[in-house]
């Protein structure tokens, strides 16, 4: 990740350094090198994805000229998003990020817990379903609301061995499992978000520049003390994506633009507001259909 970023931009590279001291780990190495089983584990995926985002931000603001009418992230990516609006510099944003990455990791190995797309089933089942696979202990909850038809559940393995069988019963089409570290956005992260909350105490956060849409609620503000306490509870609270994107909408933004590796969240917009114009920045090839959308 962020290979041709580095390369094309000395604030990326610049970006990246930060990150490895930071967080005392190889993140540069890695995001170049893999191997995948070791970019994917939680204390690595959360530096690497941010400063990924944080350096396609930097190579876009010396290659385009950027006025965003307001900012989402998804999960973590609302550190990356609270830097584009200038709610933390960089720095703070990495710090914060690897303080929920280890307290994230710290609480997974509690559990023996995962995350699994559940597709073509509506949030009302699926609620249904999480309820009844919960038993003696064993929690399953919703975490994202990713797009119409895609939604992910999280919690312990055995409840969500559980809740597959219920979902499909109840007329889903698919259950994936995803590779992930551990159970995120449920109740067995709430001892990630103590840490957090110790770790916000020690940081002012300015008011946001543009409008923020929040994960948790889907609510817009500028505000330092919502838009603190959004990154204490969206530990365990699920992603309202598809509320946010609708909000966005609603707002008036009608050209949505990810700025990061992948292009998972261009597609779950063109499903969720299929009328809006969407695009993808990651690395320099996608610059031209940036420039495209943003001119």
């Amino acid at each position: 990740m962020g290979t041709d970023l580095r390369a094309a931009s000395a604030d990326a590279r610049a970006i990246f350094a930060l990150t490895d001291g930071i967080t005392a780990l190889p993140i540069t190495r890695l995001c170049e090198e893999g191997p995948l089983e070791r970019l994917t584990e939680t204390d690595i995926a959360q530096p690497a994805v941010v400063a990924t985002s944080l350096a396609a931000l930097a190579v876009l603001r010396e290659r385009l000229v950027l006025k965003p009418d307001a900012v989402a992230g998804h999960s973590v990516g609302e550190f990356a998003a609270y830097v584009a609006a200038g709610v933390l510099d960089a720095r703070a944003a990495l710090e914060l990020v690897h303080t929920r990455a280890q307290a994230m990791a710290a609480a997974c190995k509690t559990v023996d817990g995962s995350m699994a797309a559940v597709i073509g089933l509506d949030e009302a089942r699926l609620r249904e379903a999480c309820a009844a696979a919960s038993q003696n202990g064993s929690s399953v909850e919703l975490a994202n609301l990713n797009s119409p038809g895609q939604l992910i559940v999280s919690g312990a393995r055995d409840a969500i061995q559980r809740v597959a069988e219920q979902a499909r019963a109840a007329g889903a089409r698919r259950i994936l499992p995803l590779n992930v570290g551990g159970p995120f956005h449920s109740v067995y992260m709430r001892p990630a978000a103590h840490a957090l909350a110790s770790a916000f105490a020690a940081r002012t956060l300015r008011r946001a520049e543009i409008p923020v849409v929040l994960n948790c609620s889907a609510e817009v503000t500028r505000d330092p003390g919502a838009l603190r306490q959004e990154l204490e509870v969206q530990v365990y609270s699920p992603v309202r994506w598809v509320e946010t994107l609708q909000r966005l909408a609603e707002l008036g933004c009608d050209r949505f633009l990810e700025v990061g590796p992948g292009q998972v969240l261009t597609g779950l917009v063109r499903r969720t507001l299929p009328d809006v114009k969407a695009a993808s920045f990651g690395a320099l090839a996608d610059l031209d259909a940036a420039a495209a959308l943003v001119a």
